[in-house]
Formats: structure tokens, sequence, C-alpha cells
């Protein structure tokens, strides 16, 4: 029998349907490590046996390509403080807007997140007894203020938008928990979806995978917002349907293909290492002494001796890696092109200053599209805290994110942030970090604050297993002042590093 609930569990809305995949391809290029190899990106090739196959997939390695263009662009959008005007009222969201994160710090993971892919926003208000807290002062004391939510894609189910207005009617999201609050029951899975509407929120729940469909509440919990207190929002929404059309989709896939073709090159690498002996044989078999002594650790396959052909040793060629390599690096050039950081791989010739700047303006267009993206998300979570609060909304709140990125700013930025990390030498990653820190996070947090990260830099950064033993002090303000007089070139930038397949991100 069809419950009253099911559809609530069974809807998915079509466009989040179809882009699923590739959304989750893109979140596991963003994460890399185990994410990305477990989710079976790796491609078993024709007349590849199963076994050769499990074996290769246990050698392969991401190499992500995707994490450090999505943090350095959304970082940039924190290269200047965020000028907020805001009521003093609210003055908590600016330091506990979501789990005891400052506004900036969460505003920094959405930004990566909407990067990515279409995200939602929810403005939630905490439940509360009003017995205990029947004053505004009391909420304060306790704490009980509204907050923000981030929902990465995943967990958005379902919604409508009213074509009279553009605003969502209702959304449907994804709150599943698995319960294990009981030591000596078995855990188990609670699916829970919440539909939010434009005058209130319900909460259903569904326990294992063929439990009945309930109503945690006998009815809607209403809210005085007058709309649904949820933003889906993204950098880039071209047709205006409230689901991005992001160019990390084209990045992730093409990491893919970097991903498999590595894998083929270490595939080639050990071919070419562990080679198979061809040897003659008069009766097919291999003689004793040979079976057990073997030639290293190379395995034999015996031929016809009548045969005119020689003993020899079968395997692929190490100078057969070159093609893979080439392929490899225009593959990572073409990711840096879809952000407009791309550079000249092979030297064939000088980029002119107007190629320079044709990358720019790629850059600062999505760079303008994320700042404008943000300011109005985050001038949205200011109004909708208030209406929880039953505030009127002031007319002079005003939220502005850098969006005025000069040529020379992104320059000097991008060869800082993508040059001197990746260089294996400690005291220079050292101090290239407590200045990306400085420089990111310098204009709100105190001095003793900024000592205490400085000595939490170089702790964690002496637990390496490449610690250097060089004494010397980098100055990287002259570091930094050096790159832009030269107009970006560097001695050290790993562009001019001879092995292309070590690069990480160049500017």
């Amino acid at each position: 029998m069809t419950g009253a609930f099911d559809s609530i569990f069974k809807n998915r809305h079509p466009e989040l349907k179809k882009k699923a995949d590739n959304w989750n391809l893109i979140y596991n290029s963003y994460i890399g490590g185990v994410a990305f190899k477990e989710a079976g990106y790796l491609i078993q090739y024709p007349k590849e046996s199963n076994h050769s196959f499990k074996i290769r997939k246990t050698r392969a390695v991401y190499f992500n390509q995707v994490s450090p263009i999505v943090d350095m662009l959304s970082g940039l959008l924190f290269m200047n403080k965020p000028t907020r005007v805001t009521p003093k009222e609210q003055n908590y969201l600016l330091t506990d807007i979501s789990g005891d994160k400052h506004i900036d710090e969460f505003m920094r993971i959405v930004a990566a997140h909407t990067f990515l892919f279409t995200c939602a926003i929810l403005v939630d208000a905490p439940n509360y007894d009003i017995a205990t807290a029947p004053t505004e002062k009391d909420r304060k004391e306790q704490n009980l203020h509204p907050y923000a939510t981030l929902y990465l894609p995943f967990r958005i189910r379902d919604f409508n938008i009213n074509p009279s207005d553009g605003e969502l009617d209702w959304i449907v999201l994804d709150n599943s928990y698995y319960d294990h609050s009981d030591p000596f029951k078995n855990g188990e899975t609670v699916t829970r979806y919440t539909l939010w509407t434009r005058t209130g929120h319900q909460d259903f729940e569904r326990r294992g995978l063929d439990g009945i469909i309930t109503s945690v509440t006998d009815k809607e919990i209403p809210h005085n917002i007058g709309y649904v207190p949820v933003r889906l929002a993204s950098w880039r929404d071209d047709n205006n349907d409230f689901v991005s059309e992001t160019i990390c989709e084209d990045m992730a896939m093409v990491s893919k293909l970097i991903y498999n073709n590595l894998s083929y090159m270490d595939e080639m690498l050990a071919a070419g290492t562990f080679k198979m002996l061809a040897y003659p044989s008069k009766d097919g078999g291999i003689p004793d002494e040979l079976k057990a002594g073997g030639v290293g650790n190379l395995g034999i396959i015996p031929y016809n001796i009548e045969s005119s052909n020689p003993p020899s040793f079968i395997g692929a060629s190490l100078g057969d890696i070159d093609p893979f390599i080439k392929a490899i690096t225009f593959y990572m050039t073409e990711i840096l092109k879809k952000v407009g950081l791309s550079t000249d791989e092979q030297k064939e010739f000088v980029k002119s200053g107007a190629a320079k700047k044709i990358d720019f303006q790629k850059m600062r267009a999505l760079l303008i599209s994320g700042a404008l993206m943000m300011s109005k998300l985050e001038e949205w979570i200011f109004k909708t805290a208030a209406l929880w609060e039953g505030r009127p909304i002031t007319s002079d709140l005003k939220v502005e994110y850098t969006s005025a990125f000069s040529d020379e700013d992104l320059e000097t930025e991008v060869t800082m942030l993508t040059s001197l990390l990746v260089l294996p030498i400690k005291s220079l990653q050292k101090n290239a970090t407590k200045l990306i820190v400085k420089k990111v996070m310098g204009n709100y947090l105190e001095p003793d604050v900024l000592e205490e990260i400085n000595k939490d830099i170089d702790a964690n950064l002496n637990m390496g297993t490449m610690e250097s033993k060089s004494s010397s002090k980098i100055d990287l303000k002259a570091e930094a002042k050096r790159i832009k007089d030269a107009g970006g070139s560097s001695d050290t930038n790993p562009e001019q590093n001879t092995d292309k397949t070590k690069q990480g991100v160049t500017k």
C-alpha cells in the first residue's frame, strides 16, 4: 500500500538527478585520496585480466589537480577582507554563524563548494522551550540564535520554483543520520527528509531500508520568514534554473583522464622493468634449474626450439612512456586554461602581453561572478536571520566582496600561491605558509592569534618526512616583490622544471 508521504522519499528533481554522477566526480576529484580511488574511475582496458586490473588498481595514484585551483580561486575572494555594514544586534553571526565558525571561515567553505557545484544554504533557528528562554536576553545568554547550514547537492532532494516571482515554493533537504544512541542495540540508518515551505517546515523519517515513512511532527511547524529560508547558490547559473553550469565538470573529467593515463604509464614502467624471457624449448618445458633460479624476478615463456628466433626479453621499452608524459602535460595545461591559468609548457613561444591579459580576463570574470554571488548570499543570510528574530531589516545592510582585481594583483597572488608551496624545501614552505596566512587572514585576526597559528605551522611542517636541514632564512616579502618586478617569472617557478609530470598548479 502506498503511504501518504512516499512521494517525499521517491521524488528527485530531474536536473539534480541528471547531474548527480558529474557532481560525484567533481566532489571526489576535489577531495582526492581514498574517496577518488574507491569511486571506480580507473577503467579496465580491453583484454586486461581481472587479476591484472586488480593489481593495477592497487598501484594507481591520483594527483589532485582540482583542489589547488578551487582553493586558490575561492581564496582570492578573501584577498582583501569583505566589507560589512551590519546591525550590531547581529554581531553573533560574525563570530558564530555555523557550529562555532567565524563568518569568514564559514563563507570560505561556501565559496569553495559553490564554485564546484550548486549548494543550498539554510538559515534556521534552534528550537527552545519558551519557559527556559522567555526573553531575548535569555536567548542571548543561552546562545539560541539563528544559524546557517551548508548543504551539498547530494543532500538536496527536490524543489519547486514559483514562475510568478522566481523564488522557491518549497524544497526537500536530506538530514539523514546514523543512530547508535543505545550501546546495547544495533545502530541503524535513519533517513530523514525535511520539507521547507514559505510558511514552515516538516520532518519525515524512515528507519531502515524498508521501514514505514512517518511524519516526525503531527503537522508543519510554522515560521514567520515569509519565504523559504533556503537559498540555492553557485558561482555560475547561465540559464537561471537554480542549477549551476560549472567549469569543474570539465576539470574533473580531465583529471579522470590523467588518472587513467598515469596508471597506463605506470603499467608500462612496470612492464619495461620486469620483462618476460622468451626461452627456446625442445619439448615445451623449461629446465628445472632455470625454473628454480629464474632470471631475477622475470617470468619465462617457452617457445619451439626449432624456430629461428633467438632467446629474447619481451616487454615495453622505457622510452615508450614519452608519449604518455606529453599527453599528461597537455591535459594538465588544459585544466589550467579553464580558469585562465594557461602557461606555455612547451616553451614554443613567448606569451604576449595581450595573451596574458586574455587569461586574466577569464580569471577575473570568474572571480567577479563569485564575489557578486557571495555578497548577495551573505546579505540574504543577515536578512533571514533578522526575520527569524522578528527584527526589522535595516536599509543600510551591505556586504561587499573583493571584485576589483587588477592584473598585477592576480599575477602576484597566483605566483605566490602556486609557486612557493610546491617546492620540497621546508623552510620555504613554512615562511610561504605564514605569509599567506598573514595576507589572507591578517585583517581580522589578533596578533597573538597569528603568533599561535605560526607556531602550529612550525610544529606541523616539522613533522614531515622531508625535514629540511637548511638554516637559511628567506625573506618572502622580498621574494614576492622580486617576482612582481620580474613580471611573474621566477627561477623557482616549477614550470621551468624539466620533469613536467611532477608539477603542481602553475601560473
